[in-house]
């Protein structure tokens, strides 16, 4: 659950490092995850590594495992939480434990002023009970007035390039099969990894309760970019009213053995 409050406006969210980070672990098999939050991003993580790789590309701000809201179609605004760099502003607080955080930030438009902000209050927790590997995040996007073709991405990363091989996990038999990365969202989990399977990194989101229509349900995009892959879970609101929105996300890693395993256990009828 989201329990992140906003701090006094005029005061600056405390860091435990001096560099302005943050560092959550988990151990998972022979090695530990470790997820690196940055005052750089305005609380985004900036680092995702397990077993001596490292998950996200690091090239620019926009690389970050991070929450987004695009409005459009005409004109297409972004707002995304990591910004452009210049997040120290923006970060309205921030609370941790050994494997958890919670933050609250105001995310930034890009283009044309007129729309007001978007506040996010954002949990990443890392590890599920018998999943170590999974990397939670729930967000809770607050709407200052309606919205409409609006697409709340809770989760949305930039994989390193070295990782070339595409797949889409069927949660009706377990199966992997191999996909290009291509524009558009698809309804099925997806799974980046390196060509040997050592490791991998998949994103699902729970379906809603079966005949609530008015729940949106998870898309998952994959597709290729400058020197990384994009990865994200999305959900598109037709009209989205005023008020809050709430969405959860994972990002499961590992092996591509353990990540196939991760998700057929989260899919797996009760």
């Amino acid at each position: 659950m989201i329990v992140a409050a906003p701090a006094r406006a005029q005061e600056a969210p405390a860091w435990p490092e001096p560099d302005g980070t943050l560092l959550l672990t988990q151990p998972f098999g022979r090695s530990e995850i470790a997820l690196r939050l940055s005052r750089r991003v305005a609380g985004a993580i900036d680092g995702l590594t397990w077993n001596g790789v490292a998950f996200l590309a690091d090239a620019d701000p926009g690389d970050a495992l991070q929450a987004r809201v695009t409005l459009g179609p005409a004109p297409e605004r972004r707002a995304s939480e990591a910004g452009d760099g210049s997040g120290a502003q923006r970060l309205r607080s921030l609370r941790a434990g050994r494997s958890w955080a919670e933050t609250v930030t105001r995310l930034r438009w890009g283009g044309p002023d007129g729309a007001p902000d978007i506040i996010l209050h954002k949990r990443v927790g890392l590890g599920l009970p018998g999943l170590g590997n999974a990397v939670e995040v729930q967000t809770r996007f607050a709407l200052a007035e309606p919205a409409s073709a609006i697409r709340f991405e809770p989760l949305a990363a930039a994989v390193p390039a070295d990782f070339t091989e595409a797949w889409r996990f069927d949660p009706a038999t377990g199966a992997l099969s191999r996909i290009d990365p291509a524009a558009g969202d698809r309804p099925q989990p997806v799974i980046l990894a390196l060509p040997e399977g050592s490791h991998a990194i998949g994103i699902w989101s729970p379906a809603p309760p079966e005949g609530d229509a008015a729940v949106p349900r998870a898309g998952f995009a994959i597709r290729s970019g400058p020197g990384a892959t994009r990865l994200s879970c999305a959900f598109r609101v037709a009209q989205a009213a005023a008020g809050t929105h709430d969405f959860a996300c994972y990002a499961l890693v590992g092996s591509l053995a353990d990540v196939r395993n991760a998700l057929r256990s989260l899919t797996a009828p009760e």
